[in-house]
């Protein structure tokens, strides 16, 4: 393969990993989880991970399902501190949960990726549809195909290839894209405004309503809104 046939890439993957963590807590509890990217050293991965939730005895007992499964070392919660750069537990779900996780390299996925110069690009995203994992790759399309081929049969997992496009092409994402990269709680609370016509003028109704009907708190409502506006509307994106 020549350097002129490779070309920054950024993927989007489906993954159907059925013998990961993540998979038994999403299908045991119906909580989400996001990935943050593993560390790799002696054979072993540690990697942060946020569960989330509708309440915190939802996070609670998808974290007690975290730390019961037999595919990790070791689980240890994380204190509560927002991460710096991190989006506000907020954002995410009603509860989250930070976790820290240590487990054989060969038995995870993300590591899988890595080791073959995938770049994950934010974060990777379980829920009860499977795994969303975005990543920067530097390669030409046909080694990412056969790249993507020996993953698949080295590690018993199937992989949809969602999207691809150039590095150029990245921020020219289509709205449909966009609202697909929103938390489930952002996504309920966007539709919910424009339902009840929160962005007519004069509004319709108010915040405070709006929050009340989705069951949350004002100042949450707000955070899941104003963060599904940046997704949705930032003409940067």
């Amino acid at each position: 393969m020549s350097g002129s046939d490779r070309e920054l890439l950024s993927v989007d993957l489906d993954v159907w990993h059925p013998d990961c963590w993540s998979t038994e807590v999403v299908e045991e509890t119906g909580a989400g989880v996001f990935g943050h990217g593993s560390a790799t050293a002696d054979g072993r991965a540690v990697e942060r991970c946020t569960i989330y939730g509708d309440s915190a005895d939802h996070v609670a007992d998808a974290v007690a399902v975290a730390k019961a499964s037999d595919r990790l070392e070791d689980c240890q919660p994380i204190p509560s501190a927002t991460p710096r750069g991190a989006q506000p537990a907020a954002a995410i779900g009603a509860r989250t949960r930070d976790v820290r996780i240590e487990y054989e390299r060969e038995d995870g996925i993300g590591p899988a990726f890595t080791a073959r110069g995938f770049l994950l690009d934010g974060r990777s995203h379980m829920t009860e549809d499977g795994e969303r994992w975005p990543f920067h790759v530097h390669t030409d399309r046909d080694r990412l195909e056969a790249t993507l081929e020996t993953i698949q049969r080295e590690h018993e997992v199937d992989i949809t290839l969602g999207s691809i496009t150039t590095n150029d092409g990245r921020g020219a994402l289509t709205m449909d894209e966009r609202h697909a990269e929103l938390a489930p709680r952002q996504r309920d609370a966007f539709a919910l405004a424009r339902k009840r016509g929160y962005y007519n003028w004069p509004r319709d109704v108010t915040a405070a309503t709006l929050a009340d009907e989705l069951g949350v708190a004002e100042p949450t409502f707000l955070e899941y809104l104003r963060t599904a506006e940046s997704t949705l509307l930032d003409p940067g994106r």
